[in-house]
This record gives C-alpha cells, sequence and structure tokens, in this order.
C-alpha cells in the first residue's frame, strides 16, 4: 500500500532474517492470549506492563487499556486454537494467522488480527487483511468471522466488501512487491 518511493524504501528494509522475536508487541500478543486462556485479563495485562522494556511502557498502557475495554463485554468468551492458512498468488505466498480466536457463548467464532501499533490502522490495510482473512478461514478455522481490532482505539473492523476484481488488483500489488524485492536483492 505503500506508494512509489516510500515502497522502494520498504522493499530495502526487508531482511531475510525476519524473527517474530524482533516483534516489540509480541509480548503483548502473547499477554492477551494467555488472558483469554485463563480468564485473567487483567492480570496478564498488569504482568505484560510491569515486564516491558522501560521505553514500551507507555504503549503497552495504552494497549492494554484498550484490550481491557474491548473484552470486558466479551469475559464469557474462550480461546480456540487455530491454525496459519497461506494464500498464494504466482509469485508470492502469505502466511495468514489469526491472533486469536474467540469463541462467544452462543457458538459463534470471531479470528481476530490485532493492529497494537501506535499509528491506528488505515480503513484500507484493515479492508486487505479482513479480505485476506476471509479468503483462508476454511484453513484457520471455518465458520469464524474476521475481525481486525485496532486495540488502542478499541475500533473494530469486520466488513469485507471487496470491489469486483480487488483479487486481481491485490494479486498485482504482491507481484509489484516481489519484483522490486527481486530488482533490490540482484542490484
Amino acid at each position: 500500500m505503500s506508494p512509489g518511493t516510500q515502497r522502494i524504501a520498504l522493499v530495502r528494509s526487508f531482511d531475510d532474517t525476519y524473527s517474530p522475536a524482533r516483534d516489540p508487541y509480541r509480548k503483548m500478543r502473547l499477554a492477551i492470549q494467555a488472558g483469554r486462556r485463563t480468564g485473567k485479563d487483567e492480570a496478564a495485562m498488569n504482568g505484560a506492563v510491569r515486564n516491558c522494556h522501560e521505553k514500551f511502557r507507555s504503549h503497552y498502557l495504552d494497549i492494554a487499556r484498550g484490550w481491557l475495554s474491548f473484552v470486558e463485554p466479551r469475559a464469557d468468551t474462550s480461546l480456540v486454537t487455530s491454525a496459519t492458512a497461506r494464500w498464494h498468488t504466482t509469485d508470492v505466498t502469505v502466511r495468514v494467522t489469526p491472533d486469536l480466536v474467540l469463541r462467544h457463548p452462543d457458538g459463534t467464532v470471531d479470528a481476530l488480527k490485532l493492529h497494537l501499533y501506535n499509528d491506528p490502522i488505515t480503513a484500507q490495510a484493515a479492508e486487505i487483511t479482513l479480505w485476506l482473512m476471509s479468503r483462508t478461514l476454511d484453513q484457520t478455522h471455518p465458520g469464524a468471522r474476521p475481525m481486525v481490532l485496532d486495540v488502542r482505539r478499541r475500533r473494530e473492523y469486520t466488513r469485507v466488501r471487496p470491489a469486483p476484481g480487488y483479487a486481481n488488483w491485490l494479486e498485482s500489488e504482491a507481484a509489484s512487491l516481489v519484483f522490486l524485492y527481486r530488482r533490490q536483492r540482484a542490484a
């Protein structure tokens, strides 16, 4: 979704040695999952905030407040195990994994992708994420409703409404990114 020179800068920043352990919000995702698993969301959030690096403390506090506000009316949900799916195009394979899957007492299920970052998620990024999740739910959790949650702002995105040709557009965007990546590696 990055335009022109920003896209090139993004491709230059790609690192073949990617590790989820370098994600500064990984511990918070794990705490959110642990809180739902045990039903002790507040204790899990307090532990994550208490044990995070000082430079992330205000970020973790914002996320904890947002999550607790979101989950309070959903305290009766249970965590469901999920799998990783793959969305394929000619040039690239994208792993799609919900951050957590919640089952409600009535049997409905939500597959959530959590946006934890300081900047709000754009509507277009949420739509792309929802579209990818909806195309791969048969692999991760059939019958679930995809949801992107901007945790800090407690904003839920659930509506998947792609225009005709959306899949073709997304595949062309992925192909463009792969092309730039291969050119950058060859240079």
